[in-house]
């Protein structure tokens, strides 16, 4: 029998999963590369306040708090949306907002971020048309506030047949909050909420799946290393940042408002 492994390797829904890491990595080389001294001067790419307040006087300490800054904002305000479709297309799902259902009027399914049809009876047997999930990257991006509009929707897709699943894609598990604001309104965590390998063991049947998952993601990334690029484009800032400001940093200071 061919193990579960070595089959996800093969399987459609994984290379297309894969395909949205490749995009990413890809981004994110050509974001470096294309950082330049005019974003920090007049793209307002570092605050001059805070470099005064922590007393930089290196020109290098500035391109390196600058590149690393820029790269990292980058980072964490897009790989939500990267990790969300990879794994829409792992398991298989559609976003909500391309369901048929809400081209044609049926706005309660617009909101989730997945949508997997498929009729089932889960453990408690009660059937259901498919599964909802919304997902959120990790613990602390869930609070009071998100678990209770996760609630307000979550009532809509049980009333129209459809389990509905708060997702954190990585984690040991959730913040305490999200627990009891759940089970406060009827909902128990144990069914609703999934926080890192459960994913794998409701959807995919395997919660060790996730181990094989993250060897694939090794696998697309990029064969360049990025810290390299990072450090090769700190260089370059900081000898422009030189020419331009006869190394003073105060007469940097002085451009940047």
């Amino acid at each position: 029998m061919e193990d579960k492994s070595s089959g996800l390797l093969r399987n459609q829904n994984i290379q297309r999963a894969l395909q949205h890491i490749r995009d990413f990595v890809n981004k994110v080389e050509e974001l470096i590369k294309n950082i330049t001294v005019d974003d920090l001067i007049n793209e307002g790419g570092i605050n001059p306040y805070m470099i005064a307040a922590l007393n930089i006087s290196s020109m290098e300490d500035v391109a390196e708090l600058f590149v690393y800054r820029r790269v990292e904002r980058s980072l964490g305000t897009s790989f939500g949306n990267v990790i969300e479709a990879f794994l829409r297309d792992l398991l298989g799902g559609v976003s909500g907002k391309k369901h048929d259902l809400c081209k044609k009027g049926k706005g309660w399914i617009c909101w989730w971020d997945i949508v997997i049809e498929g009729g089932f009876i889960d453990e408690n047997g009660r059937k259901y048309k498919g599964r909802v999930l919304s997902v959120k990257s990790g613990p602390a991006d869930v609070n009071k506030d998100v678990v209770e509009k996760f609630v307000d929707h979550a009532r809509q897709a049980l009333q129209n047949g459809y389990k509905p699943y708060l997702v954190l894609t990585y984690g040991k598990r959730a913040f305490a909050v999200a627990e009891s604001t759940l089970s406060s309104h009827g909902l128990n965590p144990r069914e609703h909420l999934l926080v890192g390998r459960d994913i794998f063991r409701v959807f995919l049947h395997d919660p060790g799946l996730y181990d094989r998952v993250i060897e694939l993601i090794r696998g697309a990334g990029s064969q360049v290393n990025i810290f390299d690029l990072i450090e090769e484009k700190v260089r370059y800032i900081t000898e422009e940042l030189r020419k331009r400001y006869d190394d003073d940093v105060t007469k940097l200071l002085k451009d940047l408002s």
